[in-house]
């Protein structure tokens, strides 16, 4: 899910179309990989609540829903890399 400001950075003319959408959002994960130097905290909080937000607050924003979403992605991530490689299979049926 693209917001309209990050669909136009990454040109992506019809966020309903999947192919486009998931290509937008990994073109903006990477720009947030690189801009974070591969801190995947302040991805994840960047990509739920905006880079400026990350920089205003030196890390994950005051903000109950980013804070949540991070804690949760990072609790899945943690979980998946521990238990090894996984299929993307597993993942849809997760």
């Amino acid at each position: 899910q693209l917001m309209p400001e990050t669909a136009k950075l990454h040109n992506v003319s019809d966020v309903y179309d999947a192919a486009e959408n998931i290509d937008g959002g990994v073109r903006h994960l990477r720009l947030l990989f690189d801009h974070f130097q591969g801190d995947l905290t302040r991805i994840l909080a960047a990509y739920n609540a905006g880079i400026k937000a990350v920089e205003k607050y030196g890390g994950v924003p005051p903000y109950a829903e980013t804070k949540e979403y991070v804690r949760r992605v990072l609790s899945h991530y943690e979980r998946l890399r521990k238990k090894g490689p996984v299929s993307i299979q597993e993942l849809v049926t997760r």
